[in-house]
């Protein structure tokens, strides 16, 4: 650990991920060393009628796997995902005796962009064919934003401070920088920390379409989110969970626990524009680098990998990518909702698991679609079609933008 910094620092020493290529870290990460895409078709519903027939769906994540029938059936898939990656995040942090010796100081941080979407459905269509006599008595507590967080530390028995952030699609950045704060005002040891969405259905899948934010692909579902690309043309909705057990350097000494990386700055912002598009000048997520790289106390020179927000659409890729250039015109950068489908709520989470493994092994992992760069896109280092070895990588950052004009970065270091 460097010296002077530790106690502004948070580290990650457990990850737990579930996703559209992968269950676990570690079949996460070689699946998205080896380019797979997680896109196909829609089977969470019948998408028949949907001008949009194709997302990245957890095919491979079964709830009995992490939980009993009973807590399945009251809870929805969002809830499930989440409780399945702290349980796997946990387990990959060796924490389980610290939790069960010091629940108290144990915190719990969990966002998610919508909720319990699937549940509103089902809970309206049981209105609409059975009459509200018959709704599910556990329907609001399956669609409330805080479900998770709720029924994480029921299940697991997290006693310290919790919370449940609802930012969009920064939500998962965003609790990430609530996690270190945390951790920086010694309100927790240790903090469970991520986020998790499923909204694969008929009502969001319909509402994206008529925002004509999606890409409608069909014929060539795992090249239809193509991020930067002169064919950019939207992006495909995705589902997932991750979560990070983040630590202070003296829980990680005491534990002898051997962290992935550190957070080591979080910046926030709003472009307060518009409810949909992001500034057309990319201020705000500028912004949000430059203070959260301030925060840490980096140069913009040292960041050698970004996770961007990279959903392939006109509105947002030309933006970001000549804010991305303003902090570094030779960073790496890997837009990876190519190949995992954009998680909305969970995005953020996600692709900070990917930059605490890109630093704690030394390669970036790739991106896909990207061959011809768009005229409005700034030149970078993206790194396509195969993982870059990154022996140097001291310094990653992670930067998301959400509907509403929210803003979020955090920045990584090596531990």
């Amino acid at each position: 650990m460097e010296s002077g910094r530790e106690d502004r620092a948070a580290y990650v020493t457990g990850v737990g991920v579930v996703s559209p290529i992968g269950v676990g870290r570690k079949a996460f990460w070689s699946s998205l060393l080896a380019n797979e895409s997680g896109v196909g078709p829609i089977t969470h519903f019948d998408p028949e009628a949907f001008e949009v027939k194709m997302a990245a769906e957890c095919t491979d994540f079964d709830p009995k796997d992490f939980m009993d029938r009973k807590v399945a059936q009251r809870t929805d898939r969002f809830v499930q995902m989440a409780l399945s990656s702290a349980k796997l995040a946990l387990e990959d942090a060796d924490a389980w005796g610290f939790l069960e010796e010091s629940p108290e100081r144990v915190g719990l941080l969990l966002g998610t962009g919508l909720g319990g979407a699937a549940s509103i459905d089902r809970t309206q269509w049981e209105m609409n064919n059975k009459g509200p006599n018959r709704v599910n008595p556990f329907a609001v507590t399956k669609i409330m934003p805080n479900a998770a967080a709720a029924h994480v530390n029921i299940q697991l028995g997290m006693k310290g401070p919790s919370a449940a952030s609802a930012l969009a699609c920064t939500s998962g950045t965003d609790i990430m920088g609530l996690g270190l704060d945390l951790i920086r005002r010694g309100d927790a040891d240790m903090v469970v920390c991520g986020a998790s969405e499923a909204v694969i259905t008929p009502v969001i899948v319909a509402g994206f379409i008529a925002m004509r934010a999606m890409s409608r692909n069909n014929a060539d579902p795992e090249g239809a989110c193509r991020p930067y690309d002169r064919d950019h043309a939207g992006f495909v909705i995705g589902e997932g969970s991750s979560v990070l057990i983040l630590e202070s350097a003296e829980s990680v000494q005491r534990r002898g626990a051997e962290p992935y990386a550190r957070i080591t700055g979080a910046g926030r912002t709003t472009d307060a524009y518009n409810i949909t598009d992001p500034d057309p000048e990319g201020r705000g997520i500028l912004r949000a680098m430059q203070l959260a790289l301030k925060d840490a106390g980096v140069e913009g020179d040292q960041v050698g990998f970004i996770s961007p927000h990279g959903t392939g659409t006109a509105a947002g890729d030309g933006p970001e990518s000549h804010a991305m250039r303003r902090i570094n015109p030779s960073v790496m950068v890997s837009a990876t909702k190519s190949t995992l489908g954009h998680s909305m709520g969970a995005t953020g989470a996600i692709e900070t698991a990917i930059c605490t493994l890109a630093i704690k092994e030394k390669k970036v992992p790739p991106m896909r679609n990207l061959e011809t760069l768009a005229e409005e896109c700034a030149e970078l280092d993206y790194v396509v079609g195969k993982p870059r070895e990154a022996p140097d990588l001291e310094v990653a950052l992670c930067e998301n933008l959400g509907v509403g004009g929210h803003n979020a970065a955090i920045v990584l270091e090596r531990a």
